[in-house]
């Protein structure tokens, strides 16, 4: 699965933009849309919400916990040591699972990424 990262101007702003290729019969990414998922606050104050899913999926993988989720406004994401379920919070049939250390990598990448400075011609690709 792979899935970039990179930078839209809009006429007030720059924002990061997550998007893959695996995605569902409607042409939504899951995975891409919970990393987007900014609860209305500025993309450099999610960082921390970030941080905050890696430490959770650390927790699991280090067998601290069997369970743990996280989740933002609309999407979440349910992990165990092996695999983790991504999903809409307003639709539970609506979802995608990857491996835990999967979701790991794509949300450290995405972390260096909104730390990273702003370029519209900079594209990340990432192999998770």
């Amino acid at each position: 699965m792979k899935i970039s990262f990179s930078w839209k101007k809009d006429v007030d702003s720059i924002y990061p933009v997550c998007s893959s290729i695996t995605e569902n019969n409607d042409g939504k990414s899951i995975l891409s849309s919970l990393l987007m998922d900014d609860g209305g606050l500025p993309y450099n104050d999610t960082i921390a919400w970030v941080d905050e899913g890696i430490k959770r999926i650390n927790s699991v993988l280090t067998s601290e916990f069997a369970v743990l989720d996280w989740d933002r406004e609309r999407w979440g994401a349910e992990f165990t040591i092996e695999n983790a379920q991504v999903y809409a919070l307003l639709d539970d049939s609506y979802f995608q699972i990857l491996t835990t250390q999967q979701l790991k990598k794509a949300l450290l990448e995405w972390k260096l990424f909104l730390e990273s400075t702003p370029n519209l011609q900079n594209i990340i690709e990432v192999d998770l």
